[in-house]
């Protein structure tokens, strides 16, 4: 993996910004409801593994030098999370709509967890292997 790409000081920022916003939601969330801090936990992991890290995956590899701003940080983030949002869960409404519409499947047979889960792994696995090609075909494998 460090032959695609290299995590460098603004992906360490980007990375310790979003644990520290994660550790404040937990608290502020588990300040004020009496449901267990380990509930919000899962849902911000989840909503970390869906909604930014197939984007990020895709910005490292195809477009680290990207650049709009002069806070690149802030680039690499809003940039992750409209990738990710693109791919995924355009993908994941266009699955769930041929499911429930065209394939006339009932929604209990096939959990959408599992199939946001199946798709996120899909889109990473398609952005290795079209970096892989790429890097294959100009020699650089």
């Amino acid at each position: 993996m460090n032959k695609y790409f290299t995590l460098d000081k603004d992906d360490k920022t980007l990375w310790l910004g979003i644990l520290a916003v994660s550790a404040i939601a937990i608290v502020i969330f588990s300040l004020f409801h009496a449901t267990s801090p380990l509930f919000y936990l899962t849902k911000i992991l989840v909503a970390i593994f869906e909604m930014f890290l197939p984007g990020y995956v895709i910005m490292k590899l195809f477009l680290d030098r990207f650049q709009v701003t002069d806070n690149r940080v802030v680039d690499r983030a809003i940039l992750s999370v409209g990738l990710s949002m693109v791919t995924v869960q355009v993908i994941y409404f266009l699955s769930t709509y041929l499911r429930t519409y065209a394939f006339n499947v009932d929604e209990d047979v096939i959990s959408s967890n599992a199939i946001a889960i199946v798709l996120v792994f899909l889109v990473i696995g398609a952005a290795f292997g079209a970096k892989f090609y790429l890097n294959k075909k100009k020699g650089v494998v």
